[in-house]
């Protein structure tokens, strides 16, 4: 602000800080300053001149003043070139910066005041006309009424103009903020055309570029300015400059048009685009407006799907057989099939596509049509694909075999989108026997079933040993419960009548104290030496505990019998639950709290089962194999959760059981311990596979329960699993 202040008040001359070499240009800029200081002082002269003539206001004379001022300022302006007076010459400037606003407000405001005072002027003319001729004829005094009306008139228009200048000024600003408006919409406009993805270019008659925006210089490589000296034909080679013409005359007749062309950058590279062009017309022009696209990869993408259609043609063409495809209304609506379904039935493939002239179902024989919709039906359910053989009726009345693969695409809500598949004409398979092929059938037959029996053989051996190990130890088992079973009912029927002699003595003993209060000092200390109220109390309860480990142990024994089951050599009717509880009876030890491990909690959510007819000894060995693997998965995972910090976790095994429909059962053993992964899972019942350790684990637990569950009983073993949540197993019995 300081070195500001000491500016405006300074003294030095402009031309003593300038060289030499620019007194000529100083003389020059003070000869035009002082020509337009003549010109203000001229308009004030004026101005002053026209005011006392009485023509004009007397605002007239501000505006003089203004214009002299401003001269001044000129001339002042011209004198601190050599001889500077910086707050005089700004000062000047800047009463002459606020008169003209001042006049921008008066100017409207003057014109009316003038037109008001030529009225007024034009009303008092006849007044003093009539004062004049008072004596005069009565024709005058009308001619003078007249020009009062005339006065008036003129008055009422005046004040008519002056709501006119008041609504064109209301007009005025609403059209300025109008404008304004349109200005911020064409600039954004413009804006998103320039920053626009595709390239625009607008293009002049002559094929010269007018403008281009950013997406054109950097698809092609140049400058905007490089590209305005360029023509279409100097990028687009499918407009050359003799086409251009008709190419332009075209275009205005059509108006608009879509079209894909080649465009060649800045150094050579041609690419495919894809323009649309709009012919206009502005201001008594005509233009074009292109905007273009690459497409260069779509046409990649194109040239990719063409091929891969082809491949895929030519593909179906050698298959020997017919490819097809239906919606998910069946094979009733095939939206493709291949030409191999003329050989095959001899229907060309056009009679069974959309609106088909017969529909395929028509030519199934009507003995297959019902197991086909069964087997297809099953392989939605089970989200697996489908093979069926069946036949078909020729065109010519015959019938052929055929063999058919399909699979039905779901889609993310699991409805049946389409059917995939293939028909193959198995008629020579079936009917002729040609001797080469059968021989290599045979060969091949015989190679496979040598391979099925050696594999059912090590699985018929491992369960054979497996089975007999099981026998084995059901044998000592029975043998040992039976053998524990005679003394246990030995000490079990002798515990009664143990207990109520006891408590005879006892009150024979009460009856000596009551009859004989007094018994000898012999006999006080040795009563005294018994504490013989302490045996009284503690006797009867040391024959209930006896009794009831005796009653453990018979159940425990029991359970073991039930468990071993040797009389399996048929079905007989078993309560499921029974064996459940024998099970978890025989395996209490183990989901007791250790040392090492927590209390496995069992939940039971028994149903109303029925009785069912089977192997109950296999059927234990089935939930002994379950559980004990849930019990080993639930102690590996709390080591797992122990090691990671989390001290809230509980191991749980569930146990439900729930009819399914009148003719099966289903019994569902769940852990939540770690789970496992989709390939274990896969191979979760192949015998020898395990995850257990070398030496915890055999790997024929599961496969065994599996062959118990279905070749024995004709049920189904499912295992669920999510890593990280637990494992299910489902056994679902009939019946």
């Amino acid at each position: 602000m300081q070195q500001l202040l000491t500016i405006f008040f300074s003294t030095v001359a402009v031309s003593s800080t300038l060289g030499c070499d620019t007194h000529s240009e100083l003389q020059l800029y003070a000869v035009f300053d002082s020509l337009t200081a003549l010109a203000y002082c001229s308009i004030a002269l004026f101005l002053v001149y026209f005011t006392r003539q009485g023509s004009h206001s007397k605002a007239f004379l501000v505006f003089a003043v203004g214009f002299l001022i401003c001269g001044a300022a000129q001339l002042t302006a011209v004198w601190t070139v050599w001889y500077s007076i910086y707050w005089l010459s700004l000062t000047l400037k800047a009463a002459s910066a606020l008169i003209f606003v001042l006049f921008a407000a008066l100017v409207p405001q003057a014109i009316a005041n003038a037109s008001l005072n030529q009225t007024e002027n034009l009303q008092k003319q006849p007044l003093q006309q009539v004062e004049e001729n008072q004596d005069g004829p009565h024709i005058q005094i009308e001619e003078l009424a007249k020009k009062e009306l005339i006065a008036l008139f003129d008055e009422d228009t005046i004040v008519d103009r002056t709501l006119d200048i008041d609504s064109l000024n209301e007009q005025l600003e609403k059209e300025i903020a109008w404008r304004h408006r349109v200005e911020e919409k064409l600039q954004l406009t413009q804006f998103a055309i320039d920053r626009s993805a595709d390239a625009v270019f607008w293009i002049g008659a002559e094929g010269k570029f007018l403008y281009v925006n950013d997406a054109a210089c950097s698809s092609l490589g140049y400058s905007a300015t490089e590209l305005l000296d360029l023509s279409i034909h100097d990028i687009n080679p499918d407009f050359p400059e003799t086409a251009w013409k008709l190419h332009w005359s075209v275009l205005k007749r059509c108006g608009s048009v879509n079209i894909e062309v080649h465009h060649i950058t800045k150094y050579g590279r041609i690419f495919p685009v894809e323009i649309t062009i709009d012919h206009l017309q502005f201001n008594g022009k005509e233009y074009q407006c292109a905007f273009a696209r690459d497409i260069s990869d779509r046409k990649r993408i194109e040239a990719a799907l063409r091929e891969r259609e082809q491949e895929f043609r030519s593909l179906v063409s050698n298959i020997p057989g017919a490819v097809y495809r239906c919606s998910d209304a069946g094979r009733s609506s095939l939206t493709f099939i291949s030409n191999g379904i003329e050989a095959i039935s001899g229907y060309p493939a056009a009679n069974f596509m959309l609106q088909p002239v017969q529909a395929f179902p028509t030519i199934v024989h009507p003995d297959d049509a019902e197991q086909i919709e069964q087997i297809i039906d099953r392989a939605i359910q089970t989200k697996q694909p489908y093979t069926i053989e069946y036949r078909l009726i020729h065109s010519d009345g015959n019938v052929r075999w055929v063999a058919e693969k399909g699979q039905a695409i779901f889609n993310a809500a699991n409805q049946v989108l389409s059917f995939n598949g293939a028909i193959f004409d198995m008629t020579e398979r079936k009917v002729a026997e040609d001797t080469l092929r059968l021989s290599e059938a045979i060969a091949n037959n015989r190679a496979q079933q040598l391979e099925i029996a050696l594999k059912e053989l090590r699985e018929t051996q491992s369960h054979l040993i497996h089975t007999d190990k099981l026998s084995s130890l059901g044998q000592m088992v029975a043998g040992v419960a039976h053998e524990i079973n005679n003394p246990v009912s030995f000490i079990y029927g002798n515990i009664s009548y143990a207990s109520q002699y006891m408590t005879d003595l006892l009150q024979l003993v009460e009856l000596y104290q009551k009859h004989y209060p007094q018994p000898t000092v012999e006999i006080q200390e040795y009563i005294k030496n018994i504490d013989l109220e302490f045996v009284r109390e503690d006797l009867l309860k040391i024959l209930s505990s006896m009794k009831m480990g005796a009653d453990r142990i018979r159940e425990i024994v029991l359970s073991l019998r039930n468990f071993s089951r040797l009389d399996d050599s048929a079905k007989q009717p078993a309560n499921i639950h029974e064996g459940i509880d024998n099970t978890l009876l025989i395996l209490h030890s183990k989901l007791r709290a250790q040392s090492e491990y927590p209390e496995i909690k069992v939940l039971k959510e028994y149903g109303k089962l029925p009785l069912i007819e089977c192997y109950a000894g296999q059927l234990n060995q089935v939930f002994m194999n379950l559980l004990s693997n849930s019990i080993d998965a639930l102690e590996d995972a709390w080591k797992q959760k122990k090691r990671s910090g989390c001290s809230d976790w509980k191991p749980t095994i569930s146990i439900r059981t729930e009819a399914i429909n009148e003719n099966s059962i289903c019994i569902r053993i769940a852990d939540n311990a770690i789970g496992m992964t989709e390939d274990v899972r896969l191979r979760l019942f192949d015998p020898f596979f395990t995850t257990k350790p070398m030496g915890k684990g055999t790997g024929l637990g599961l496969a065994i329960s599996y062959r118990i569950v279905a070749e024995k009983h004709g049920g189904t073993l499912i295992c669920r699993s999510v890593l990280g949540e637990g494992t299910e197993f489902a056994i679902e019995l009939p019946l």
